[in-house]
């Protein structure tokens, strides 16, 4: 019995120790072949009418979005902005004030500069109130060919656990070929 016990023991830690499933990242080219980047693997671009519905009140939409059935996603909006290098450091003190007066009831984990791929790339980092639950948010910039390029990527506060280091993983291997 104590050898049974002690087995079934051993077994639940043994599973409790275990990493989760290891998410499969995949290198794609976005934005007309200007940015290379890691991708979830799975992930399929967001069609039309799911933009459009999904984005009907918002200002603007992102030029492109990728998503697992839309419970996490990575959108993209290469945006009209002029943009250099020497502009990032402007776009996210910017960006930083402007979001933490916009979401006054986030939680905010960071927000910066990170040199990456030697590139200046700004970010943001925080979990917000949306409908009833948390939402986390990394939002990460940068100059692509004279204009601003802004990536997001969002999931449920449940989901954080396992997508906040792929997130990190994805705005790291971010590569902009800059023409």
């Amino acid at each position: 019995m104590k050898s049974t016990l002690l087995l079934c023991l051993m077994g639940l830690f043994l599973m409790a120790a275990r990493p989760m499933a290891e998410i499969e990242l995949v290198k794609k080219r976005v934005l007309s072949e200007r940015v290379e980047i890691l991708i979830p693997k799975g992930f399929e671009v967001m069609s039309e009418q799911q933009m459009d519905f999904a984005y009907a009140k918002a200002q603007s939409r992102p030029s492109v979005i990728f998503t697992n059935n839309n419970l996490v996603s990575l959108a993209f909006n290469y945006s009209e902005n002029e943009a250099d290098q020497d502009m990032v450091e402007i776009y996210a003190a910017s960006f930083a004030k402007t979001y933490h007066k916009q979401f006054k009831d986030a939680t905010w984990f960071g927000d910066g500069i990170k040199h990456i791929n030697n590139r200046k790339v700004g970010y943001l980092e925080f979990m917000k109130p949306e409908m009833g639950h948390e939402v986390y948010t990394l939002v990460f910039f940068t100059d692509v060919d004279g204009k601003l390029m802004i990536c997001t990527f969002n999931c449920a506060d449940r989901q954080k656990p396992d997508w906040e280091p792929v997130a990190k993983q994805i705005m790291l291997s971010l590569k902009a070929n800059n023409g």
